[in-house]
């Protein structure tokens, strides 16, 4: 017999996520220090309660406050940036809760994302107002080089470690769990999904290999999809960013390449500026819906954008002076405190290691 389209589709996805399940398998149990769940509790509503009663969460002054406390403060701002770490299980559960939250609290809300880029805004529109379902969705802006790759596991092609290698290679490996339960939430309050970012190695390698000048020499459509920063920071951001470039600890030493005051390295400004893209395309994304309408703006975004007032939150001040802006920061591990590595990291940060029994 025949099967149908969707029957397809659904065999389809569920061989991904087979896939994907044994590329990132296996989980250790228990309730470690810096250990996620062994249950995913993004599939279960009932999960995500009791993440919202167990999470420790401790605001800037290292008070331990509820979830009830953060949405709350979050109601009073105009934009909120919850920093992730890409591949913790547990922080985009938290999202997906928090955007639960929102879209159920404040109907103006829109949802903006680090992991779409700008080329994808009308299909991310179309998928809001129900014009293409959510299969096409997923084909068009997620999953379908992820898909290939499974596909070539599970057919034998590729061994294990090839698949892992490539599928993670790639930012965003497990979609279907991560992002788009999230996406899904926002679509079905028909809230605004923003693809905020510029295209991935696209026009952020210009600026990496050519400067901004070659970014100034796009044509208009091409300028649409990118932002010039219209500054560099030359604070602690850089610094850090350096240093994370070149596994170095100390800015303080006159050669250091990590050195704030060190600019001669090519190769690192050149990331730098890169990077520096990234920042100014989301925070004139973000800019752009606020001055259209949107009333709260939540973006997702990968920590280091953020945190420590990272150069996300400084190009988003400097392009509207007055915002109200409020971080997130989902650390893993489990805290009773705020450790002191996390002191001034974000207005909250929230530890996600959760014991495999919560119920």
């Amino acid at each position: 017999m025949n099967e149908t389209l969707h029957q397809r589709r659904a065999l389809y996805t569920s061989r991904f996520l087979v896939a994907i399940a044994i590329a990132s398998s296996p989980l250790v149990p228990g309730c470690q220090k810096t250990e996620h769940i062994t249950i995913d509790p993004r599939l279960d509503s009932g999960a995500r309660t009791s993440l919202r009663e167990s999470l420790p969460i401790f605001n800037a002054s290292g008070s331990r406050v509820s979830w009830e406390d953060m949405i709350r403060a979050a109601d009073r701002q105009d934009v909120i940036i919850i920093g992730e770490q890409h591949d913790d299980a547990v922080g985009h559960a938290t999202e997906l809760a928090f955007v639960e939250d929102a879209t159920a609290r404040w109907p103006d809300t829109a949802l903006s994302l680090e992991m779409l880029d700008r080329r994808r805004q009308a299909t991310a529109d179309d998928y809001v107002a129900g014009i293409i379902d959510r299969d096409t969705f997923i084909q068009e802006v997620a999953t379908t080089n992820f898909r290939a790759i499974a596909r070539s596991y599970l057919a034998g092609d590729i061994d294990r470690a090839t698949f892992e290698d490539r599928a993670f290679s790639m930012g965003w490996p497990d979609w279907m769990n991560n992002y788009q339960p999230i996406i899904d939430v926002a679509q079905g309050a028909r809230t605004r999904v923003i693809a905020a970012n510029t295209p991935w190695r696209r026009y952020q390698s210009i600026a990496n290999k050519e400067g901004f000048e070659r970014l100034s020499e796009l044509t208009p459509a091409q300028r649409a999809l990118v932002e010039t920063p219209a500054f560099l920071p030359e604070d602690g951001y850089r610094d850090r960013f350096f240093g994370v470039m070149t596994g170095g600890s100390s800015a303080d030493a006159k050669d250091s390449p990590h050195n704030p005051k060190n600019t001669d390295n090519e190769p690192l400004m050149g990331a730098y500026r890169a990077q520096c893209v990234m920042d100014a395309t989301m925070a004139d994304s973000i800019a752009d819906a606020l001055e259209n309408g949107d009333g709260r703006v939540i973006h997702l975004v990968g920590q280091f954008h953020s945190d420590f007032q990272g150069g996300l939150v400084q190009q988003l001040r400097r392009l509207r002076p007055g915002v109200r802006v409020m971080t997130l920061s989902l650390q893993r591990g489990m805290s009773e405190t705020l450790r002191e590595e996390d002191r001034n990291r974000a207005d909250y940060v929230v530890y996600t290691a959760v014991c495999p029994a919560m119920k």
